[in-house]
């Protein structure tokens, strides 16, 4: 399975089964007697669940070159789960708490086991046995997105929309409830305040241009009046969304009756190809040539962390003060979101392969995927991006996402 190697101030190092633990985990040193159910609760926990005293986070991994799936307890560095998929080496994060795996031709949706629900003042976590809830079958299943307590996924060979409640998701199903055809192409679906947005204009072989709004059961409503060449990647928000194009990037706001407004790129022919955000805030993150791009998702203010090569993958910490990059050259890096400004430099990567490398967040932790080594990296990017933990693996690491934080 895999095996870790951590980076300590200490070095003592404690031996459990199933694994290996250091003195910390992703959110501060293990504490004995944790994962106990916690009484007097004014939440009711889901059947098979348990209710515990903090966040347990769980990190999942996808191999690049089958359908494997581990997940694995960040406290004790166990792997709880192993699933067999016929093709997921991409995972995409729902909600904080599920992943779906998607593969040539089919959608997997699991429930890795852990979570927690914010309720301002409080919250509650919960953790139970990972599962595999269920399959979506179809042609290409490319951009998988959530919003408004939906999941759609967008099959490319087909144009086929099909839609999953989070309501079902909780009860450990994966029923359809919408679907809808568009045309074949490399296209999205966004699920928005009861509506749809769904792209439109594309071919099998290239990229959409436009957008169209269409109702709860995927009935078209009108067209977008706006023109998006070369759309590719998104990021949804409450009750707006926004989408990359050739020039710049786009914004729909449901609050205004899904009006478009487009924000140039800061530098002509410097563009973003995908999108990662806080999951609170505003700020959005993109990999560019040089460094990264960062847009207030309300304002259109960008800040550019401008590096002298190329950004592989980027993130933005949980309280989107931080963003962070992975370059060309290896390092993991860290800026202040508000200014660009650099504020650290680790060596992450050992080498280059055809699988780029992933950086997703996790409480105060990065985990940073290197496929070309078979690890997965945590960095606390708090403490000048040391690296607290590596996880190694006897596959390829193709796609990881944190759960539970």
């Amino acid at each position: 399975m895999f095996a870790c190697k951590s980076v300590l101030v200490v070095g003592v190092i404690a031996l459990v089964v199933a694994g290996c633990s250091s003195a910390e985990t992703a959110d501060g040193p293990v504490v004995e007697g944790s994962g106990t159910a916690r009484p007097g609760s004014d939440l009711a926990a889901e059947d098979g669940s348990t209710e515990v005293e903090g966040p347990e986070p769980r990190l999942v991994v996808a191999d690049a070159d089958s359908g494997r799936i581990e997940v694995l307890d960040l406290a004790t560095e166990g792997t709880l789960a192993s699933f067999e998929f016929d093709e997921a080496s991409r995972i995409t994060t729902i909600n904080g708490r599920y992943v779906i795996a998607t593969g040539a031709h089919q959608a997997h949706v699991v429930d890795p086991g852990s979570w927690t629900i914010d309720h301002g003042d409080h919250s509650h976590s919960y953790v139970k046995d990972p599962v595999a809830i269920g399959t979506l079958d179809g042609d290409e299943p490319a951009h998988v997105i959530a919003g408004d307590r939906k999941v759609a996924v967008f099959f490319d060979g087909t144009g086929t929309v099909d839609v999953v409640d989070f309501d079902s998701l909780s009860k450990g199903e994966s029923a359809i409830a919408t679907t809808f055809d568009a045309d074949p192409h490399h296209g999205i679906a966004v699920p928005l305040s009861d509506h749809f947005v769904v792209s439109t204009g594309g071919t099998e072989e290239g990229l959409p241009d436009g957008l169209e709004l269409r109702d709860g059961a995927g009935e078209l409503v009108r067209a977008l009046d706006v023109q998006c060449p070369e759309m590719h990647g998104e990021a949804v928000f409450s009750n707006y969304f926004l989408v990359a194009c050739r020039d710049g990037v786009l914004k729909v706001d449901a609050a205004q009756n899904f009006s478009t407004t487009i924000w140039p790129y800061p530098t002509p022919g410097k563009r973003a190809w995908a999108f990662e955000q806080a999951p609170k805030g505003a700020l959005v993150a993109s990999s560019t040539e040089r460094g990264v791009l960062v847009l207030d998702s309300r304002s259109g203010e960008w800040v550019r962390a401008n590096t002298a090569d190329e950004s592989l993958a980027s993130g933005v910490s949980r309280d989107g003060k931080t963003v962070f990059s992975v370059q060309a050259d290896g390092t993991f890096r860290t800026f202040d979101a508000a200014t660009g400004a650099e504020l650290s430099s680790t060596p992450v990567l050992d080498g280059r392969n055809d699988v780029v490398p992933a950086i997703v967040v996790g409480g105060t932790r990065a985990y940073v995927s290197d496929p070309a080594a078979k690890t997965v990296t945590e960095i606390d990017y708090r403490d000048g991006g040391r690296v607290a933990r590596t996880f190694d693996f006897d596959f390829s690491p193709a796609s990881i996402a944190v759960v539970g934080a």
